[in-house]
């Protein structure tokens, strides 16, 4: 009997000492570094102090995601000695070792556009299947801005990463690709462009004609100049546009998705018919109801509009025109309308009539009143005499 409850109390010690053990660090190193792969680069590189048998295995994490805002001024490496943002990118690209690197993220305040020459070089020179790109370079803005005192000119050694899919580009930079007349982005199906400038009113049509396939598109213009921008690309799916008071061109067939923001006077837009639009998203600023009027038209097929209204919008002087009657009716298949800061002007109160008038099969309509507003319940009332040509169509208003 005393014989088999030891062997028993030895059992448990085993499961309980097994139990204890590092499991983890057993592991092949694919699965390691694919685990490393989860963490941002600064935890990822933390792992190296677990044990020797960790010491090297983030420099073999195909991806790098290096972020001024979680770095502090200056930081001590592990021997002690103080470093700042600008050594520790210097000294991740130095050490990292993976063949192939798939996803790069960089975020910098530019202090030294060199140093981020010799880092875009670094990476790019090894970067043959890379991916997906994002760079934010912020940068203190000069009181009479030019792109050579403030901004930094994207290096060319970029547009030659051919199995790019995703490129994000934010911040103070300078693009200007017509002079790179033999690179191609065969891959390219996701392209983000926010906040920066362009060499030329030439330099985002050519950047366009060198994506065949792309699919998702954000442009986000605050530029001082104006420049007439065009947006032509047949297989695109997905567009957000923001911009000043630019002058935009959009031919886009195969468009199903579009959130639209002009930050002043609608200028110009030029769309040709989106047969494919399903969703419509309007920045509503008080100036672009005509922009809206066109957008309708020119989009048969859509199913969910919404429309949102920016808080600090001009009001003065607007009204809402019907469009001509259209025998395809253009809200034939609308089902689901939302309008976002509401106040019941009278602009705002005959385009709702109007949707409800028009929609037949709509199913959904949700009115949100501006938030300094207490009009819920007479808004409420006031839409719900409204007739509707919809049976099914449910009103709410929040």
């Amino acid at each position: 009997m005393a014989n088999s409850s030891k062997s028993k109390r030895q059992k448990l010690y085993c499961r309980e000492e097994t139990m204890g053990a590092d499991r983890i660090s057993d592991l092949p190193d694919c699965l390691l570094i694919h685990i490393l792969s989860l963490l941002g680069t600064k935890q990822a590189i933390q792992t190296s102090r677990l044990s020797s048998r960790w010491k090297l295995l983030w420099t073999y994490v195909p991806k790098l995601n290096l972020d001024t805002d979680s770095f502090p001024k200056f930081e001590c490496d592990k021997v002690g000695s103080i470093i700042n943002f600008e050594c520790y990118v210097s000294q991740v690209l130095a050490k990292h070792k993976a063949k192939y690197l798939r996803n790069f993220r960089l975020k910098y305040k530019l202090y030294h556009q060199k140093r981020l020459d010799r880092w875009i070089s670094t990476f790019t020179t090894s970067a043959l299947n890379l991916q997906e790109l994002d760079l934010q370079i912020i940068n203190f803005p000069t009181p009479t801005p030019t792109p050579t005192d403030c901004f930094w000119k994207l290096p060319h050694s970029i547009f030659y990463c051919n199995k790019l899919a995703v490129l994000k580009i934010e911040g103070h930079i300078v693009l200007d690709p017509s002079s790179s007349s033999s690179f191609q982005l065969n891959t390219l199906k996701i392209l983000r462009l926010e906040s920066i400038t362009f060499a030329n009113c030439d330099s985002f049509v050519t950047l366009l004609s060198f994506c065949p396939v792309l699919e998702d598109l954000t442009l986000k213009i605050d530029d001082y100049k104006e420049f007439k921008f065009k947006i032509c690309v047949p297989t695109l799916k997905r567009l957000s546009v923001s911009y000043l008071n630019n002058k935009l061109k959009i031919d886009t067939p195969s468009l199903e998705y579009f959130d639209f923001e002009c930050q002043r006077s609608y200028g110009s837009i030029c769309p040709t018919r989106f047969q494919n639009l399903v969703c419509l998203v309007f920045k509503y600023n008080g100036h672009n109801l005509s922009v809206l009027e066109a957008l309708l038209l020119r989009a048969p097929n859509l199913r969910v509009v919404l429309v949102d209204k920016i808080a600090k919008a001009r009001t003065q002087k607007l009204f809402w025109t019907e469009p001509p009657n259209d025998p395809n009716s253009l809200l034939s298949h609308l089902t689901t309308f939302y309008f976002r800061g509401y106040k019941g002007l009278k602009h705002e109160v005959d385009f709702v009539k109007f949707i409800l008038k028009e929609a037949r099969v709509l199913k959904a309509v949700r009115i949100e009143v501006h938030h300094h507003s207490k009009l819920n319940r007479s808004v409420f009332e006031e839409l719900s005499i409204f007739p509707r040509r919809s049976s099914t169509c449910l009103l709410s208003v929040k």
